[in-house]
Formats: structure tokens, C-alpha cells, sequence
């Protein structure tokens, strides 16, 4: 069975810093290796992301998450089996609030930030709609 892992951090990074894009170049290298997927979202200083796969690949992929000095705060909003990839194809997909505002998104969604459950399936469905959007964009896949 697969499992899934979504959180929120913090971070000091931007998407115009050369960390942030090593961090994305990195991580889709390690998840293709690891048969990891997913998608990650930065908006205002604050990373969104949901991985999944196999669980031992995603318990290595947690663990480097939570000891990378560039994430503070950090916030499991919802860890779990999954019976189907959500992600599928995509090592780790990823947009900005310049493409589409998850804060608005959620503001519209009802989900309340304190109710982790809620709100973590109204993050998901917010990348859910990005990832189509991205995978029509054909260039947006040789990045994935």
C-alpha cells in the first residue's frame, strides 16, 4: 500500500533564489530514485507539499525534510495509506502563488487552518487542479 505525507513550513526561501531551485532540482532527482511523487507549493514564505509513495522511500524523504535547516515550523497535516497515487508521473511537481493563489483558494474552500484534516484535503485539491494545469502545459513537463 502506498502512503502519503502532506505538511506546511516555513522557509526564508523564495522561488528566485538559486537554493530554492537547487532544493526543487535535488528533490526530483532523489524522489525518481526513490519512486517518491508529489507536489510542492510556495506562497508568501510557506511551502505546501504532499509526497507519497512506498513507505520506506517516503519515511527517507520525511526524514530529510524535517532535519533541512531551510524548513522551520513545521506542520503534518495529514500522513496515511493512499490507494492510488495522486501525483503519479510527477517526481515533484510545483507552481508559486504568481501562477495561482492557494491562500485564496483555501479562503474560498471553507477549510479552517487549525482543522488539519480539512484543511489538508482542500490543500490536495488545490494541487490536484494545478497538476492538470501544469500537465497540459508541455513544457512544464520536462521539469516534473
Amino acid at each position: 500500500m502506498l502512503q502519503s505525507l502532506i505538511y506546511r513550513s516555513f522557509t526564508d526561501l523564495t522561488p528566485f533564489d538559486a537554493g530554492y531551485q537547487h532544493i526543487l532540482a535535488r528533490s526530483r532527482l532523489r524522489n525518481r530514485d526513490l519512486l517518491v511523487t508529489g507536489y510542492l507549493h510556495w506562497e508568501d514564505g510557506i511551502f505546501h507539499q504532499w509526497i507519497e509513495g512506498p513507505a520506506t522511500p517516503l519515511l527517507i524523504v520525511e526524514q530529510i525534510i524535517l532535519s533541512d535547516q531551510l524548513h522551520r515550523d513545521i506542520t503534518i497535516l495529514r500522513r496515511g495509506e493512499i490507494p492510488a497515487r495522486q501525483f503519479k508521473g510527477w517526481s515533484m511537481a510545483a507552481s508559486t502563488s504568481e501562477r495561482k493563489s492557494l491562500f485564496n483558494f483555501l479562503a474560498t474552500s471553507g477549510a479552517g487552518y487549525h482543522d488539519h484534516p480539512a484543511y489538508a484535503l482542500s490543500v490536495l485539491q488545490f494541487m490536484k487542479q494545478q497538476v492538470s494545469r501544469l500537465a497540459a502545459d508541455p513544457d512544464s513537463r520536462a521539469t516534473s
